[in-house]
């Protein structure tokens, strides 16, 4: 019984990390975004992530405005003109299990301290959740509000917040 006993506190800990590892696993999801400018003027697009992990060409306006993040590292986001239309090609990405890839829509040609001031609830900023796979996106100004819609139901698109 001696041998047995100082073995159980090592299996509970041995089982109880593999539970705790397991559920914080991160799962890699891959985007395809079409955006299609149909507004009077240019709107900036950034491709980032509610959630982590950090990840470069993910990070948000505020993550890169906090870190510091310089150099070669490519930014999440492009000005896309009237008329135009803009894609990301194939981006992959690791996610935390509560995380999720966000495409963000500014009105205008925005700069990174222009972006960190048009928060959430702002007019001239749209969130669109994303699913995996391909998605097809057109901006449009309605009544003085940035929307963005799906161009047909091939789209992967949600309401912004957590999936379920």
């Amino acid at each position: 019984m001696r041998r047995i006993a100082p073995r159980l506190p090592l299996l509970f800990f041995a089982s109880f990390f593999a539970v705790i590892s397991t559920g914080c696993a991160t799962r890699t999801e891959t985007v395809d975004v079409s955006v299609r400018n149909d507004a009077a003027q240019p709107v900036t697009v950034w491709l980032t992530k509610m959630g982590g992990p950090e990840q470069e060409g993910w990070r948000s306006p505020e993550s890169i405005a906090i870190n510091f993040v310089v150099g070669e590292e490519p930014i999440g986001g492009v000005i896309v003109p009237p008329k135009s239309t803009a894609r990301t090609g194939k981006r992959s990405g690791k996610f935390d299990p509560e995380s999720y890839p966000v495409l963000r829509v500014y009105r205008g040609e925005m700069k990174l301290s222009e972006m960190l001031a048009n928060g959430k609830d702002s007019p001239n900023r749209a969130d669109v959740v994303l699913n995996p796979g391909p998605t097809r996106l057109v901006v449009v100004d309605e009544g003085g509000k940035l929307s963005v819609l799906p161009v047909d139901s091939s789209s992967s698109m949600n309401s912004p917040g957590p999936k379920p």
